[in-house]
């Protein structure tokens, strides 16, 4: 594990090591090996004209390569905000089903307020991480005998959803924010959030009947609840009425799709601008520099014949980056269209 562990570190570094690695051998042999009637020749000058015309074609290559890029982002942030919102919207519905869940009778008399009272200072990410030792009332929850079946749980589940900051433990106004942090995503991801109502709500829902019984919940809630489900997905709800197995369906779709779907694309969202173009800008300045004006220079000024060693080197490793680099950049474009593919 440790040997594929340091491969796979080692790896996507290897082009440029080997491309350093040239550079110096090339510049250090020529240094060594050219005689001075070989420099006195047109030799060196013309092996510099090739030099500058590689440059030059590299160097439009990798400009088409940005600009190309750069399309590209523009293209996908436009579509990254549209699913962006798309997917936020369908979060805000389903917290607002959560909330009218949350202030129904859903739940068996005196739940709320046992919960409320002995551990108001509890939320259910701190209940779930209670093998770290960070909250000592995690631990005395978890000792405490489940008076309602379990269903304290869930209750924590749903007031956590409510929550926009994961280190809150109180919900003082329930308002749906216009973006949901990275933070908060990650906690819901990583609890998978919404994954009680499909187990009380779902297969289990016989033994928790007496503990969550959907029919005390008021008849407008209902209506309500059904109408943030068509909304959420008019596909999936629109021929369904208010039963335990909508609020089950709902909670399986957010937990297992819709809140790490709205994860990745935030992840994507905060990224800066992507690696690639930031190598190719720099290869696109190290060919102008060494590739283009160094040699202009040396055909123009009588320059130390290092300064042609030093081209000549770092023209030819730039090369040799560019074509170990080609196979896991294809590959890195093929598993992106693949993955946006699916998403779509």
């Amino acid at each position: 594990m440790k040997l594929r562990n340091f491969i796979r570190y080692v790896v996507p570094y290897v082009p440029a090591l080997l491309s350093v690695f040239t550079c110096i051998t090339i510049i250090f042999g020529l240094q060594k090996s050219l005689s001075a009637e070989l420099l006195a020749q047109d030799k060196l000058s013309n092996v510099m004209l090739l030099i500058c015309c590689i440059s030059v074609l590299m160097v439009v290559v990798i400009l088409m390569l940005i600009l190309n890029k750069t399309s590209q982002l523009r293209h996908n942030g436009s579509f990254l905000n549209r699913e962006l919102h798309s997917l936020t919207q369908k979060v805000h519905h389903f917290r607002n089903i959560v909330d009218l869940l949350v202030r129904s009778k859903v739940w068996s008399p005196g739940l709320k307020e046992y919960i409320d009272e002995e551990f108001g200072d509890l939320n259910f990410f701190m209940m779930k991480e209670f093998y770290k030792g960070r909250s000592k009332l995690a631990v005395e929850y978890i000792q405490e005998n489940n008076r309602y079946g379990d269903s304290e749980s869930l209750y924590l589940e749903s007031k956590a959803v409510l929550l926009t900051d994961p280190s809150n433990s109180k919900i003082d106004t329930f308002i749906n924010p216009r973006n949901y942090s990275v933070r908060i995503l990650k906690k819901w991801a990583e609890h998978k959030v919404g994954s009680g109502l499909w187990h009380f709500f779902g297969y289990k829902y016989a033994s928790f009947k007496d503990e969550l019984d959907v029919n005390r919940i008021f008849e407008r809630h209902q209506d309500k609840i059904l109408s943030y489900a068509i909304q959420l997905d008019l596909h999936r709800y629109q021929d369904m009425g208010f039963s335990e197995e909508l609020l089950s369906k709902i909670g399986e779709q957010m937990s297992e799709d819709v809140i790490p779907r709205l994860l990745t694309l935030t992840l994507q969202a905060r990224q800066k601008v992507p690696r690639i173009i930031n190598t190719a800008y720099v290869l696109l300045i190290l060919l102008v520099i060494f590739g283009i004006f160094q040699p202009i220079a040396l055909f123009l000024f009588v320059l130390p014949s290092i300064f042609t060693y030093i081209s000549i080197g770092i023209v030819l490793s730039l090369l040799l980056f560019i074509t170990l680099s080609i196979y896991p950049f294809v590959m890195s474009e093929i598993n992106t269209k693949e993955r946006e593919e699916r998403s779509t």
